[in-house]
């Protein structure tokens, strides 16, 4: 065995093992900053040379719109979005994840225009036929304000209602309450007060303390 092989490997050893130590250290640095919301931290570590040499543009890019996300910046979230979709090189996995994201915020604030664009991203790139299809059935309620998804939804819903942690688990209480609230839309376009007050009513409930919980308010007062 010569010198020359062992410098080699020796080099060769350095330059794939480093990297990947480094990488877990930084992202364990980022999550915990995240963890502790200590955002001014977390985001000087994701523009720094450790961060910038572990992570690839994307990936920094789409941990940088989570922040967002977590500190319910709107503005920033919405630039971030942009950001992304128009500077960023991605690959279809990619393009849905961040599209998904974009396309449930821009619903919840009733941006429809911008969040049709992102769901026709996710109907090219994404592979997940059940998340795409709930994505078309929201478009359809809340942004064309049509009534085709009555059935299907209470379908849906009657399952997840019954398991065991359906309204002990925040997420799962929620999505009951956007299938709730999407029902209750529905009923209001038909014009059946009664049905529409009943899902509304439990909607209400299971959508506390999210951005539905407001639209859910003025449907009932009206």
């Amino acid at each position: 065995m010569t010198f020359t092989f062992l410098i080699t490997a020796a080099v060769l050893i350095i330059l794939l093992i480093i990297p990947q130590i480094m990488k877990r250290i930084v992202y364990k640095k980022l999550t915990g900053y995240l963890s502790e919301r200590d955002y001014e931290r977390f985001e000087k570590l994701l523009d720094g040379f450790a961060c910038t040499f572990s992570f690839k543009p994307y990936n920094r890019e789409y941990m940088r719109l989570n922040s967002y996300f977590m500190q319910g910046d709107k503005r920033k979230i919405e630039a971030q979005l942009d950001t992304i979709f128009s500077k960023m090189k991605m690959r279809d996995q990619q393009k849905a994840a961040a599209a998904r994201q974009g396309f449930y915020f821009y619903m919840e604030n009733q941006k429809f225009k911008k969040a049709e664009s992102m769901l026709h991203i996710c109907q090219k790139a994404d592979k997940n036929t059940a998340e795409l299809h709930t994505m078309e059935m929201m478009y359809s309620i809340l942004a064309l304000k049509k009534s085709e998804y009555i059935e299907e939804i209470r379908e849906r819903l009657e399952p997840m209602k019954k398991m065991p942690d359906a309204f002990t688990n925040d997420a799962k209480r929620v999505r009951i309450g956007i299938f709730e609230y999407l029902l209750g839309l529905q009923y209001t376009y038909l014009c059946n007060k009664k049905l529409s007050k009943t899902y509304l009513t439990s909607a209400l409930k299971n959508c506390r303390n999210t951005p539905y919980e407001y639209e859910i308010k003025k449907l009932l007062k009206a």
